[in-house]
């Protein structure tokens, strides 16, 4: 029996680490980082063991966090900041109710075959999260295996962590997205067909369904962003929200106008990368409002990347 989805990579002597690295953030590239160190150290392959769900989404759904990074792009990420393997546990109930031991023993000793780990300073595994760097580290004799840890990580004295990076994603604040992140933050999906009010008032607009449903968007509000088109790189000005101006109708949406383009891109994937936010989503009191506040942003927008 494996505890792991069908994965596609092999190794002899893993130096492991474990997490759901939601993000990818600065701390874990921090923490990658020591784990390709110490597989180069001791001529063995780094392996990341994430989660195929959330746990969360498993054990308490109510308190499940829309998430940062979809499970694909977290595997490049991984991959690009250092591990050799991810391996994605098949995380359940029956999982969920895993002593630490018993966690430690089955799956990533006995199963993975470490014989070195790396762990976080928040490192939490087995029932009721009470495995941690210091249950890894009082058993290390026992089960004949090597652990180190890594300190957090911090940006102006504060802890870089997922659920900072979510608060600020909801609030809006990119900026500072992109500073915990090391990169801007994006959204991939499909183009849509909307209801094409914005041609109408001479701004047409893309309309994006994310791939992953619990995808994190940012809060409410007009952005300037980059748009990935296959091997294009695009600039424009996205809109989340509700166009509260032209629709009635009460749906989140993620609309972009694209800047000097006009091609029919239906049904095509794109990636909207979030560089700044621009203002609040605002009800105007007639479309000429609209469409000069929008000429505002477009004027905004030009003048961000000329200076970038």
């Amino acid at each position: 029996m494996s505890y792991f989805k069908k994965q596609k990579c092999e190794f002899d002597n893993p130096v492991v680490i474990m997490g759901t690295f939601d993000g990818v953030h600065l701390g874990h590239q921090k923490i990658l980082q020591q784990l390709k160190a110490k597989a180069q150290q001791v001529n063995g392959q780094a392996v990341v063991i994430s989660y195929y769900h959330h746990p969360l989404e498993i054990i308490h759904k109510k308190t499940f966090p829309y998430l940062l990074t979809e499970r694909d792009r977290k595997e490049k990420l991984l991959k690009q900041y250092g591990a050799d393997c991810v391996l994605f546990l098949d995380f359940d109930h029956d999982m969920a109710q895993m002593e630490p031991t018993e966690f430690l023993e089955k799956i990533i000793l006995e199963e993975v075959g470490a014989k070195y780990l790396i762990a976080g300073y928040d490192t939490h595994f087995g029932k009721f999260r009470q495995g941690s760097y210091q249950f890894l580290k009082e058993n290390e004799k026992k089960y004949n295996y090597q652990v180190e840890l890594v300190e957090p990580f911090k940006i102006h004295n504060r802890i870089i962590s997922s659920s900072l990076i979510r608060d600020f994603v909801r609030e809006g604040d990119m900026q500072d997205v992109a500073q915990c992140l090391g990169r801007y933050y994006t959204v991939s999906g499909t183009i849509i067909v909307g209801q094409r009010i914005g041609r109408e008032i001479g701004f047409p607009t893309i309309n994006v369904q994310p791939d992953d449903v619990n995808k994190l968007l940012p809060g409410i509000g007009v952005y300037i962003c980059d748009v990935l088109l296959g091997s294009e790189i695009l600039k424009g000005v996205t809109n989340i929200g509700y166009s509260p101006t032209l629709k009635t109708v009460n749906i989140k949406e993620i609309e972009t106008f694209i800047l000097d383009f006009d091609r029919d891109i239906y049904h095509e994937q794109v990636e909207i990368v979030f560089h700044k936010k621009l203002r609040d989503e605002q009800v105007f009191k007639s479309k000429e409002e609209l469409i000069e506040e929008i000429n505002n942003d477009v004027i905004k927008t030009r003048s961000y990347f000329a200076n970038k």
